[in-house]
């Protein structure tokens, strides 16, 4: 980011300001989710044979007053007492609440702004050295996140340098970028946890969320950035690692839509970072294809599918290039795939941000059919759409078929057939409407 840095507020008054209006925030926010949430039992975090107790009868609006009567080391102590405890310590610590009550803390002793930083990184550090049942860090992003919430870029490029130097982060970036994905898994970890709890999971706004990209995207490459993102997004397997290997499920369209979703989101706020190209976009989007080294297809066109309707013309832009690139083949594929799996998205509202529906899906094809510059090719990009749907189409009756002769379970084959030729039919409504 090339935006002149103005210097960092130390003022004492000016915290304050800040600290006052986020508890403002807080109040108002926690009071219209008590309204919600105050039905709601406590006896969801316990086991079996306690549902029934007294403890199991009170709600979480009268479990999470009494909570606020204890000292901080109460609770660590009451977190540790059992599994139960340290559940509903757990929901407490990262309600908004607990971050009013630490505000409220702080905005008692004069402190400034590096000051304040200090006292958030003491918080990372406690529980790093005691290694506490609760995980804390989620509740130290919220905090951080309400104290930064207005503050401009230079401000918040200081908040990041900061903390980045207090917990080494550069220096496990740089390490991750230069190793193949999965070779030191305790690292992926860290960086994951520490960047999407610290700095992306509690933004108020895209725009807070792209900065801090941005911040990271500073210290690399597209290419290494591509890499991130997919760290930061792809799902969790049983053994509590990343698990890189999830592009390769046939059906990761229907077992991590939420991922995709996220990946999609996260591409397409790139373009609000401050002096931020289309054609960077374009790269993140054409290096991320390449990270798991080859995505399924299938996999891929869930990623643009959500994508398109967040960013149409970067999605159109990038089968023009795999077109003028001499992979026509590819792109017909994508389309068809993306036209086979949208009743999965279709309806599958992502966090009241992310709509796909039947038009965004038919805009996609007829923007990409109609793009100017495939005006040449367009008679081939027809032909082989038309061509990648014959294809798919006997490739699963053929498969479907294989399933039934040796007795396997081939519903997932038939309901792929008859997506498939849900698509065929939408594809014809299409070619006839461009």
């Amino acid at each position: 980011m090339t935006d002149k840095i103005q210097p960092m507020a130390s003022s004492t008054k000016g915290v304050k300001h800040a600290l006052e209006t986020a508890i403002s925030k807080f109040t108002n926010a926690t009071i219209k989710k008590r309204k919600v949430m105050a039905e709601m039992q406590i006896n969801q975090y316990l086991a079996p044979g306690l549902e029934d107790s007294l403890f199991g009868k009170l709600t979480e609006e009268v479990m999470f007053h009494i909570l606020h009567r204890l000292s901080l080391n109460d609770l660590s102590q009451m977190s540790m007492a059992s599994k139960a405890f340290g559940k509903v310590i757990y929901a407490y610590v990262t309600e908004e609440q607990f971050a009013m009550r630490v505000a409220r803390l702080l905005i008692q002793i004069p402190i400034s702004s590096v000051m304040l930083l200090e006292q958030v990184q003491r918080l990372v550090e406690k529980e790093s050295a005691n290694s506490l049942p609760i995980d804390t860090l989620p509740f130290v992003g919220a905090v951080l996140q309400s104290f930064i919430a207005g503050w401009d870029e230079g401000e918040c490029l200081k908040v990041f340098t900061f903390m980045s130097d207090c917990l080494f982060l550069y220096r496990s970036i740089s390490r991750f970028v230069c190793d193949a994905p999965g070779t030191d898994l305790d690292n992926e970890l860290f960086l994951r946890r520490n960047l999407r709890y610290l700095f992306l999971d509690r933004c108020v706004t895209d725009y807070d969320r792209a900065i801090w990209i941005g911040f990271i995207s500073n210290q690399i490459g597209t290419a290494q950035l591509a890499k991130v993102l997919l760290l930061l997004y792809c799902p969790i397997n049983t053994h509590g690692q990343i698990d890189w290997s999830f592009a390769f499920n046939v059906r990761a369209f229907q077992q991590h839509t939420n991922v995709f979703f996220k990946l999609a989101k996260t591409i397409g706020i790139l373009q609000l970072i401050p002096n931020w190209s289309p054609s960077l976009s374009l790269e993140v989007l054409v290096y991320i294809s390449n990270v798991p080294n080859c995505w399924l297809l299938r996999s891929f066109s869930s990623v643009l599918l959500p994508l398109s309707s967040i960013d149409m013309n970067l999605v159109v832009k990038y089968f023009e290039i795999l077109y003028k690139s001499g992979r026509a083949s590819t792109a017909s594929l994508l389309m068809a795939l993306a036209l086979m799996i949208s009743p999965q998205f279709i309806g599958h509202n992502f966090r009241n941000e992310i709509v796909v529906d039947r038009s965004c899906v038919h805009q996609l094809i007829s923007n990409i059919i109609n793009a100017p510059r495939l005006t040449p090719e367009r008679y081939v990009v027809v032909k082989k759409l038309w061509g990648a749907v014959l294809t798919l189409a006997d490739d699963f009756a053929e498969t479907a078929v294989q399933d039934e002769v040796h007795g396997g379970n081939n519903n997932d084959t038939i309901d792929d057939f008859h997506d498939l030729m849900d698509a065929w039919k939408d594809l014809s409504i299409i070619l006839m409407s461009v």
